[in-house]
């Protein structure tokens, strides 16, 4: 990459985080090219010439984002650390995933777009499934979870409890309520969770 390569990639990185930030304060249909170009320190010439229009722009902040919690699921998943102290840094890393790019950008409608959806179907498919498949088999053969539970079963109850803590009653409900569901959905999945929860202290 020669040099005026890599100031055009930094110039494209730079308006798609400054996207990014808009998009999760506010949300993609209350951002405009205008409100963007001005924080990005660029003009709307060049955010056209780079991204053609908003919505091309919105759907490369979102696989930005996504790609960027890809790589950091896998510094997670590959670390040396126990089973059980990774897989609460996987979920607290996904909660944090959630608070930056914030629920009106998780929520707009431009995930409805099927060129977007496929993409991520397909990162899930190749990349993100058996990777997390692995981490699975890791938990059975250190005996973190029961060997005999079903994979599947598994990502199911994973996908279950999704739900639950996006719900805003659960928000509502407190601390007290908010760590006992977490400790039912840790107890259902690794076999010595409450003898763990000592790591708390």
């Amino acid at each position: 990459m020669n040099g005026y390569e890599r100031r055009t990639q930094e110039k494209r990185d730079a308006i798609v985080k400054v996207a990014q930030e808009l998009f999760a304060e506010k949300g993609i249909a209350a951002v405009s090219v205008t409100d963007i170009a001005a924080k990005a320190n660029v003009s709307r010439v060049t955010l056209f010439k780079y991204f053609g229009d908003k919505e091309t722009l919105a759907k490369e902040a979102m696989f930005s984002w996504i790609e960027l919690l890809m790589r950091e699921y896998e510094t997670i998943l590959s670390s040396a650390k126990p089973f059980h102290q990774r897989l609460l840094e996987l979920l607290s890393t996904r909660l944090a995933g959630r608070e930056r790019i914030g629920e009106r950008f998780i929520h707009s409608t431009a995930w409805d777009d099927p060129e977007l959806l496929r993409l991520i179907k397909e990162m899930t498919a190749t990349h993100a499934l058996p990777i997390i498949m692995q981490f699975m088999e890791e938990g059975k053969c250190s005996g973190d979870i029961d060997s005999s539970l079903d994979n599947e079963a598994i990502l199911a109850y994973f996908s279950a409890f999704g739900p639950i803590v996006k719900n805003p009653e659960y928000i509502k409900k407190g601390k007290e309520f908010q760590t006992s569901m977490f400790n039912l959905f840790m107890g259902g999945l690794i076999k010595t969770w409450y003898q763990k929860m000592d790591i708390f202290d």
